[in-house]
């Protein structure tokens, strides 16, 4: 086999994603053997997820937070800094959701696999308020490893 962009060298790998020959100086480019158009497609794709992610956590947590301070009637009897600050509060608070639940999830053993749906939804419960919990401190962990993330995938060479 030969390698895909140079079709006078021999293949020394090939591309786990599409399965391409590639010659010493392809397979060399990234720190695993891979083609440039599988590479910029996992780039892509890692930049959609993070970006997705960052979009849920403070789309939904802006969302709960307005209805839970209108729901609530918080800061109403209060002056007006007092009614915007309960909105800030709320939606961060609600914004730990997202990094909360993955951060649970990642740590949480995959051992709930035959329960009843009543013990399904115990658990969904739980896992939610120590989501709410876990969150407050996840949420500017997992949102500034997203940004530099996204910085890092910015300036690789596609």
């Amino acid at each position: 086999m030969n390698c895909y962009e140079h079709p006078i060298q021999p293949a020394v790998a090939q591309c786990p994603d599409c399965g391409k020959g590639l010659c010493a100086q392809c397979a060399s480019v990234y720190s695993i053997p891979i083609c440039s158009r599988c590479n910029r497609k996992r780039i892509n794709a890692e930049k959609g997820r993070i970006v997705k992610e960052i979009f849920l956590t403070f789309g939904l947590g802006i969302l709960l937070g307005v209805l839970f301070t209108r729901w609530t009637d918080a800061g109403h009897s209060y002056p007006f800094v007092h009614y915007v600050l309960s909105y800030v509060i709320f939606s961060y608070i609600f914004s730990g959701i997202v990094p909360g639940w993955k951060t649970l999830t990642s740590i949480t053993p995959r051992v709930f696999l035959f329960l009843p749906i009543i013990g399904w939804l115990l658990y969904f419960m739980i896992k939610l308020c120590l989501s709410l919990c876990v969150g407050l401190v996840m949420l500017p962990v997992r949102t500034v490893r997203n940004i530099l993330r996204l910085i890092a995938l910015q300036k690789i060479k596609a």
